[in-house]
């Protein structure tokens, strides 16, 4: 039997989630992108050893939310899969875009610094979108993040010389062959901005002491 696929175009309602509200206090707003399976009500409690009266965190999440476990209790959210890849990706951006003005056009001061976090599948999401937009970016952390082949150093010309660009992966993070490492360092060295690399000893994971570390060494705390 044969069949055929059409689309429709619906609108629709995501979240995000944010710490506190903002003020004239507000100094900082970090975007933050989680990693396959992770939920952003959780992983912004990462970002507790920030002054949340002078960061605004705001965690973007998935649009597609699934089961985790086989008593269906744990649910997570993923970016996208290979399957429509192309029209998750014109979504995500949709999302992203209105997220980040929602969350701009909430704060006061106009002096505000911009910075990115995204961690493992966030990362692409993120890169994409910064790609696409080109926004101010004062600080971009990537952490154990993968760069979509597609890129050069050049697509990231719109970042000033002052901007950020840190990248860190654990030195037992399992994921660190499937990311070509050296290739990402190079990439990253080739940036016309300040750049770090950081190692730190664990796996898969957001480790909270080297996070603090990272930005109390870039006065981003």
């Amino acid at each position: 039997m044969s069949h055929k696929e059409e689309w429709v175009s619906i609108q629709i309602d995501a979240p995000f989630i944010y710490n506190e509200q903002t003020t004239k206090e507000t100094e900082h707003v970090w975007f933050l992108f989680h990693g396959y399976g992770q939920l952003a009500e959780h992983f912004i409690r990462r970002f507790d050893i920030l002054n949340p009266i002078t960061h605004h965190v705001v965690a973007l999440q998935g649009l597609s939310r699934f089961y985790l476990d086989e008593k269906y209790e744990k649910i997570g959210a993923s970016w996208m899969t290979r399957m429509h890849r192309d029209r998750d990706i014109v979504h995500q951006k949709k999302y992203i875009e209105e997220v980040v003005q929602n969350r701009l056009l909430s704060i006061p001061s106009f002096d505000v610094k911009r910075n990115y976090f995204a961690f493992s599948q966030g990362g692409a999401t993120l890169l994409r979108w910064l790609v696409d937009a080109q926004p101010e970016v004062n600080a971009l952390i990537l952490w154990a993040a993968d760069i979509p082949t597609e890129f050069t150093p050049e697509d990231f010309s719109f970042l000033s010389e002052d901007s950020k660009v840190i990248y860190v992966i654990g030195d037992n993070d399992p994921f660190r062959s499937f990311l070509e490492i050296e290739k990402l360092k190079e990439f990253i060295k080739q940036l016309n901005c300040k750049t770090e690399i950081v190692t730190f000893r664990g796996g898969h994971s957001v480790n909270r002491p080297t996070l603090k570390n990272v930005l109390q060494n870039h006065h981003l705390i």
